[in-house]
């Protein structure tokens, strides 16, 4: 494999991933605010067999070149440095729901509100929350036989469990198993993206194929269904993943890369802008046509968090995007005092 596509095709999976992300949000929201939707949807509903899967996958490919390190450095960088930002962005988008009158009319609704959701994450904020108890419990049970391991995260997977009282549990059941799959199964992932660089029009006709069948699982309802939906997920986060290393040849195609690098920061900060857009939208109206429409609005609320990284690495809002160090575990020996910020994609 070169250089270019040896670790680059994760990038390009990671960008594929969180473009299905904001497209879905983008027609969630149009379809909640202006009670439209359009063409935009078949995307969405195409990708949703793959999108988080493939997240959590990707989330667990590296995870056996680190889970042996000592607890306190494994603490820090896998559960410290994500709920430091879960719990950061929680407040703000907090304070824009109170900004526009949606976190209580007293001191004590909104005390609630924010309550709820630090238990309840917002919106996509579930997947920041849940990462770090996926990198605890893969830790704590390392020595587990996979064969022991698997069986049981599958089971949960196909059971669909799932409760009103607290969605995490329903997240947890449906997407462990991808976690600890991409963790203990690496190596089959990196021989697919290998053959996929080494034989580019196979990989090309495989992944052709593949459209077609994903396209007829998730028309005759079952690309998302209870069982299914594992086998449907696995197939799709290995074509996402022949889809990576094949654009990653692309030289113009770049600015997805760009995003898979940091997917993280476009996950948290693009929901900001798309609200704001939106209200400017029930004023105006759709500007184009309903898919269009929220198509533009997906690219205008990456492009807007994308600036918004860029403008906040240099100024006092950095730690918006980059862990400061008094956010981190100290470490037991240091004989100076680190304020290095630590970037929320590391």
């Amino acid at each position: 494999m070169n250089a270019a596509s040896r670790l680059g095709w994760i990038d390009f999976s990671k960008g594929i991933c969180i473009l299905g992300v904001v497209t879905l949000y983008a027609a969630q929201k149009m379809h909640d605010e202006l009670g439209v939707t359009g063409w935009l949807q078949y995307w969405v509903d195409f990708a949703r067999p793959f999108r988080m899967p493939d997240f959590f996958l990707l989330s667990g490919l590296f995870l056996a070149r680190v889970i042996d390190r000592p607890w306190r450095g494994y603490i820090d960088k896998k559960v410290v440095h994500y709920l430091y930002f879960f719990v950061l962005w929680t407040f703000i988008y907090f304070l824009g729901k109170a900004v526009v009158g949606r976190a209580g009319d007293s001191r004590a609704e909104m005390a609630l509100d924010l309550g709820r959701m630090l238990i309840e994450p917002f919106a996509m904020l579930w997947f920041i929350a849940i990462l770090p108890v996926f990198f605890v419990l893969t830790r704590l049970t390392r020595k587990v036989p996979w064969w022991v391991m698997l069986p049981v995260a599958a089971a949960l997977q196909v059971s669909d469990f799932h409760t009103d009282a607290w969605l995490m549990i329903g997240h947890f059941c449906k997407r462990f198993v991808f976690f600890y799959i991409g963790y203990r199964f690496a190596g089959l992932f990196f021989e697919v993206a290998r053959r996929a660089d080494d034989h580019p029009r196979r990989a090309l006709a495989a992944l052709a194929a593949w459209v077609v069948l994903n396209q007829w699982l998730v028309g005759i309802g079952i690309g998302d269904a209870p069982g299914w939906s594992l086998v449907v997920g696995l197939v799709g986060c290995m074509a996402v993943i022949a889809a990576g290393v094949l654009l990653s040849r692309v030289p113009w195609m770049d600015w997805l890369r760009y995003l898979g690098e940091h997917s993280i920061v476009t996950y948290l900060a693009f929901f900001l802008p798309m609200g704001a857009l939106i209200v400017t939208m029930k004023r105006s109206g759709p500007w184009f046509d309903p898919g269009t429409t929220a198509l533009l609005l997906a690219i205008l609320s990456t492009a807007v968090a994308v600036l918004l990284h860029h403008v906040t690495a240099r100024t006092g809002l950095r730690f918006l995007f980059e862990r400061p160090a008094w956010a981190s575990l100290p470490e037991r020996r240091k004989a100076t005092k680190d304020t290095r910020s630590r970037p929320l994609h590391s």
